[in-house]
């Protein structure tokens, strides 16, 4: 092979070499961009499921926070209403006290008769032997004058009981006035008590006190009351019991 041989097939070596470096660069070059399309796609597609997930847990905090927020609003608004019914079931029972208090003042006969029924109704609810009786220290001297009174009748209404039955009434009552006087605070009426006990926390009492039944009045007609004044309380009562059971199951969602 001569010099010029030699040199045509170096050239050719050259040539086919570079040929090979060119096309294994772009067959490198195409892998590598497609590689990095796949990487772009990938990329979009974890931080587009990302930022869905973000947005639709920023969304419901959102509104769990709303709602909580409504919910402890009408609570408050709730809370408010019931202080002002509240305040107007005490007026209305303050009012109602201080007629009661004015008019034992105004019929004296009238009250002096219904102490006297008082004490009987206690006497007829212990059936105790010894029967002692408090009242307010302002009464002290007609209730004092109308045990004997409230002794027979309540003796003859337990005689009437017995022959009813076709037995025979034979315990003797003595009943007297405690020294210890109701509270200056107290309306009127009267405590009954068991002698054997009065000292004694355990003390069996029928707090017959006006107060005492004013108390009984009131809470038995309270419910009464409520539905004249406030109809909307128990389509309210609904809607406070709906309200705060949908922000606890918004709250329990939120820690899930």
């Amino acid at each position: 092979m001569n010099e010029s041989e030699a040199k045509k097939q170096i050239e050719n070596m050259v040539r086919f070499i570079e040929q090979e470096a060119r096309e294994k660069a772009e067959e490198i070059l195409d892998q590598t961009e497609l590689e990095l399309e796949t990487w772009k796609n990938e990329f979009k597609t974890t931080k587009r499921a990302e930022w869905k997930a973000h947005y639709e847990s920023e969304k419901k905090r959102r509104e769990v926070a709303g709602k909580i927020a409504e919910s402890k609003l009408k609570y408050s608004e709730d809370e408010r209403l019931m202080k002002e019914r509240q305040d107007i079931m005490l007026s209305l029972k303050r009012e109602a006290r201080e007629k009661l208090s004015a008019t034992i003042k105004s019929k004296k006969s009238e009250y002096t008769k219904l102490l006297e029924d008082l004490l009987v109704e206690g006497m007829l609810k212990l059936m105790e032997p010894r029967i002692t009786v408090r009242c307010v220290k302002g009464d002290q001297s007609i209730v004092r004058g109308l045990l004997g009174k409230a002794k027979s009748r309540f003796t003859e209404e337990m005689q009437k009981t017995c022959t009813e039955y076709k037995s025979k009434f034979n315990m003797n009552t003595d009943i007297a006035l405690d020294a210890t006087p109701l509270s200056d605070s107290c309306i009127g009426g009267v405590w009954v008590m068991s002698a054997a006990y009065t000292s004694r926390p355990d003390a069996i009492i029928v707090r017959n006190s006006l107060d005492a039944r004013l108390e009984t009045c009131v809470e038995n007609i309270t419910p009464v009351i409520r539905a004249l004044m406030f109809p909307e309380d128990e389509q309210r009562a609904k809607e406070i019991a709906d309200s705060r059971e949908k922000a606890l199951a918004a709250m329990a969602a939120e820690h899930h």
